[in-house]
């Protein structure tokens, strides 16, 4: 493989990467709106997803 396509492959990948990080932080947000809202939510499960979503973007983060 050139260098080029080298250079290539990782740009690919990390778009790829960022793409999923943004997703998942507007995942994260829809999340924080609702906790806000007046709903009857249970805000424990909600941070305990917020927490799942957070762990998934340190993952993320790592491969890049």
């Amino acid at each position: 493989m050139q260098p080029t396509e080298k250079f290539e492959k990782s740009i690919q990948s990390i778009d790829h990467a960022l793409g999923e990080i943004e997703r998942t932080l507007e995942q994260m947000l829809a999340l924080a709106q609702l906790s806000a809202s007046d709903l009857n939510i249970d805000r424990a499960t909600l941070q305990k997803t917020l927490e799942r979503l957070q762990r998934k973007i340190d993952r993320i983060a790592d491969t890049i």
